[in-house]
């Protein structure tokens, strides 16, 4: 028998505080539970399009983030957002600190920004329309 993947079930990332990472992660990209979380809990379970994002209590928070050949920094978690340009002005005018906007050709624009554990998070606005390709030709 071959295994055969479907799908990613869960991440789970380290965090320091539950509720702190909660806040955040349901605050600032709105991610819903797929878990009832009360205050006090080691765990909280989210959930990114069908995907469990698992939110875990540990004493010892490790890197996550590495830099490629080219010494760019590249996270482990991109996730997809609608409507980017918008979703960056608001984060930014809220005050959080962003990278800047970045557009790949064929891959089309995307940021960066951490988590209260330094997490580096990569919000991508989805493949590019032909319009944001010829403008960025």
């Amino acid at each position: 028998m071959a295994v055969n993947i479907t799908n990613f079930a869960v991440v789970q990332l380290p965090v320091r505080d539950v509720e702190v990472s909660v806040k955040w992660y349901r605050e600032v990209l709105g991610i819903p539970f797929t878990f009832d979380f009360k205050p006090g809990d080691n765990e909280a379970w989210m959930n990114v399009g069908g995907v469990g994002l698992g939110l875990v209590h540990t004493d010892n928070v490790p890197n996550l983030d590495f830099r490629n050949r080219e010494g760019q920094l590249q996270p482990i978690i991109s996730l997809q957002v609608e409507n980017i340009h918008a979703v960056y002005q608001e984060l930014a005018e809220k005050g959080y600190e962003l990278s800047e906007m970045f557009y790949k050709k064929g891959g089309g624009y995307s940021f960066q920004l951490r988590d209260p554990d330094g997490h580096l998070n990569h919000l991508w606005g989805g493949w590019p329309s032909a319009e944001d390709e010829a403008a960025n030709s």
